[in-house]
């Protein structure tokens, strides 16, 4: 009797599918699976094998949670699969985890170690009983939800703001806040963390050797292992380097243009977009005044760059540069005069 494979779903937002989706998706049908791409709207180019269904079945598209620096669905994406695992037995990938070996775990426990110490949900299988999930869907009824797993400084910074008056929402939280670092901190408080797969099993190349994947001298299926399951694309940032530096498509001989050929992907079909930047609307002047605020409020406020990151809607890095900037123009200044 053949062993039925259990069923795989994953989330689209956002119009036309790229090649990389469709080869992480065409990989679960082509390995048995079934699996399901839902959505809020129509997607005109689904690969063969893989169903489609409304999104809203699972949890409502309004309000989209979107992270406020960013602009991203990913929180979004977060509270869809939570009420996914809740309400079906599926289990949730990314839509850019390609399937290396059938996901034939009987146990409903489907995850893995990322890196030491963290457990990425780009797979995430939890049985609708789980003390994790219930655990994760009772803590972000609250959308302004303080993180118990947070540094000290964190929590105290963030109670100041909600004793103020200004308590700080979800979509306004420190990247990875519903995914990883809260899904890490419930099956680590739950004992749950048992069923955690090693790193081999889903992620056999890291997010710092991502690029390896796409250059064919490296020969990264020398890092599988019997356990591995999946390999994560970590599209974020390898779409990006695809279509501006790859001319939009993997080096002939690497790890992922034989997957194409594999499971007979076109990429000329599906071409990765362009990464859309938001406009800029200040003019140059204003441009250099933002950065001069910013930089003189890292350096004069006893704020964190978590708290200056939410009131300037800008990332880490931006807030480090702006404040380099200051002190080596002022550094400059005091230069003392050779005799």
């Amino acid at each position: 009797m053949v062993k039925q494979l259990p069923e795989i779903a994953s989330l689209w937002i956002g119009g036309r599918l790229s090649w990389l989706e469709q080869l992480c998706l065409k990989s679960f049908a082509d390995m048995g699976h079934h699996i399901t791409l839902y959505s809020y709207e129509p997607i005109p180019n689904v690969p063969k094998g893989v169903h489609v269904a409304d999104a809203e079945e699972i949890y409502p598209s309004t309000p989209m949670l979107r992270h406020v620096r960013t602009g991203s669905p990913a929180i979004h994406a977060d509270m869809w699969r939570l009420n996914l695992l809740k309400k079906t037995d599926k289990i949730w990938v990314d839509a850019d985890m390609y399937c290396h070996r059938p996901f034939d775990d009987p146990s409903g426990f489907v995850f893995g170690w990322e890196k030491p110490g963290l457990v990425c949900n780009a797979v995430l299988g939890l049985p609708r009983e789980s003390e994790t999930l219930n655990a994760l869907l009772d803590f972000f009824k609250d959308e302004y939800a303080i993180a118990p797993w947070l540094k000290p400084w964190q929590i105290r910074e963030l109670e100041a703001e909600r004793d103020a008056g200004h308590p700080v929402h979800m979509t306004a939280q420190n990247w990875g806040f519903t995914g990883p670092a809260s899904v890490t901190y419930f099956l680590q408080k739950t004992g749950e963390i048992e069923h955690a797969r090693p790193e081999a099993a889903f992620y056999p190349v890291s997010y710092p050797d991502r690029n390896h994947m796409i250059i064919s001298r490296f020969n990264v299926e020398e890092r599988f292992t019997d356990e591995t399951r999946g390999v994560h694309f970590w599209a974020r940032r390898m779409k990006p380097r695809l279509e501006e530096k790859e001319n939009n498509r993997p080096r002939r001989g690497s790890y992922m243009d034989r997957l194409l050929d594999k499971h007979e992907i076109n990429p000329d079909e599906a071409l990765i977009p362009p990464k859309v930047v938001k406009a800029k609307v200040r003019t140059p002047e204003d441009e250099a005044l933002f950065r001069a605020k910013v930089g003189l409020a890292a350096i004069k406020s006893d704020a964190s760059m978590d708290k200056l990151s939410r009131d300037f809607l800008v990332d880490k890095q931006f807030i480090k540069e702006c404040r380099d900037t200051i002190v080596q123009n002022a550094s400059k200044l005091f230069v003392p005069e050779e005799r």
